[in-house]
C-alpha cells in the first residue's frame, strides 16, 4: 500500500476506517495481506489485487495514516456494464 497523496480523491471511492489495530479492515481468502505504509499494521488479510483498487482506501488504527493500494495491473473483478 502506498499514502495518499494530497488532493487524489477518487470520485466513487470511499474511506474504511479501522477501529481497532488488532483486527483487519478487510478478510478474504486470497493471497495477499495489505499492510500500512508508516506503521506495518495489517489493514487488510488474504485480499486479491483484484478487491483492492484505488477506490478503496483505509485509515490505520494506530497511526491515522489513509492508505491506498499500489497501482497492480489486473483483470477486472466483475463484468463491464453494457
Amino acid at each position: 500500500m502506498r499514502e495518499v497523496q494530497t488532493g487524489e480523491v477518487p470520485f466513487d471511492g470511499g474511506t474504511a476506517v479501522q477501529h481497532d489495530a488488532e483486527r483487519p479492515v478487510f478478510s478474504g481468502n486470497g493471497a495477499y495481506d495489505y499492510v500500512c505504509v508508516t506503521c506495518g499494521n495489517v489493514l487488510a488479510a488474504g485480499m486479491d489485487p483484484e478487491y483492492m483498487t484505488r477506490k478503496v482506501r483505509v485509515r490505520c488504527a494506530r497511526c491515522r495514516t489513509v492508505n491506498i493500494s499500489a497501482e497492480v495491473p489486473f483483470a477486472p473483478a466483475r463484468r463491464p456494464r453494457r
